[in-house]
């Protein structure tokens, strides 16, 4: 079903006829909330987009359940009390992604006010060479802030994105993400249009912290999911692999951070197990990070199998 922000699924699958005009409504809003944004203070865009997404999204009964479910595997030893408090934090920063993703050219102009970096040694030799990197994220606080590692140090890197289909918000977020200064590339190109990337020397940036039904079954949080292994296998082929991320501080600013980039696995190992092998521990640093920060980690999409309701060792169940 095409995607839709703030029309029900089910009207659309009852009325299909409603999809265009409702695609063009909400276009037409989020026009709206642009030149609403572009008036105000940074601060008062994301306290506001924050609190207005934040009570619409709890709302939705469906994205609670699985954000729950999500948490149950994050916190399992939490009360339920904790969960929802975490969860309704999850809410509020899916507002203040849109705020930051709507405001990417001035937090860019004003970086000096904004942004702060601070990249590990080794991962600075790397950039400083001016060739092809993995930068790899995860859905975790400001992910989208990630990107500008590349315009900060003139290093160039091809953004990868998810393609809208409503074509009246596609260019839209199009023209937003041109602040990051580099190509941008439509996830559907998979792994084929990341290697032409980077074999033109192009760096290339993405969260890979989702659900990849495709995936191979790599412990996450302790338990097998299906995820994808395309950073361990582009750093297989000699591309070094960065883990980066952007924190929120106060004062609306942002520290971009960038981690040593992760050791080659065993060469002795099948080729396979060194993949999985480097997954897993790209795995472990994003639940560090979600660990950390488990209330900015953007889960509305259920990142574990599920299972039978007879299965004892599964939180889900």
């Amino acid at each position: 079903m095409a995607k839709f922000f703030l029309t029900p699924k089910g009207l659309i699958a009852r009325f299909p006829w409603v999809q265009t005009p409702a695609w063009m409504i909400e276009a037409g809003v989020f026009y709206l909330l642009l030149g609403f944004a572009r008036l105000l203070p940074f601060s008062v865009v994301a306290a506001t987009f924050a609190r207005g997404l934040g009570w619409l999204g709890y709302r939705k009964a469906q994205k609670r359940r699985t954000v729950g479910r999500n948490l149950l595997h994050v916190l399992p030893e939490a009360t339920e009390e904790e969960r929802d408090a975490v969860m309704r934090g999850i809410f509020r920063s899916t507002g203040l992604a849109a705020a930051e993703l709507f405001l990417l050219e001035r937090l860019w102009r004003h970086r000096a006010r904004h942004l702060e970096f601070s990249v590990h040694p080794e991962a600075e030799q790397l950039i400083a060479r001016k060739e092809a990197i993995v930068f790899a994220t995860a859905h975790v606080s400001a992910w989208q802030l990630c990107n500008f590692i590349g315009r900060e140090r003139d290093l160039p890197i091809s953004v990868i994105y998810t393609p809208e289909p409503n074509p009246w918000l596609h260019g839209f977020f199009l023209s937003l993400r041109h602040a990051f200064g580099g190509p941008l590339v439509p996830s559907a190109g998979g792994a084929r249009e990341l290697l032409h990337e980077l074999g033109k020397g192009h760096s290339v940036g993405a969260a890979f912290d989702t659900r990849i039904d495709q995936g191979e079954m790599v412990p996450f949080f302790g338990t097998p999911t299906p995820t994808s292994t395309l950073p361990a296998m582009l750093a297989l082929r000699g591309y070094p692999l960065l883990p980066i991320r952007t924190v929120r501080l106060s004062d609306a600013r942002f520290r971009i951070e960038v981690l040593a980039p992760l050791a080659p696995p065993d060469p002795d190992l099948p080729r396979k197990d060194r993949i999985i092998d480097m997954t897993h521990r790209l795995n472990l640093v994003f639940e560090d990070w979600i660990r950390e920060y488990p209330g900015e980690w953007i889960c509305m999409k259920r990142r574990w199998a599920k299972v039978r309701a007879t299965d004892p060792q599964s939180p889900d169940a």
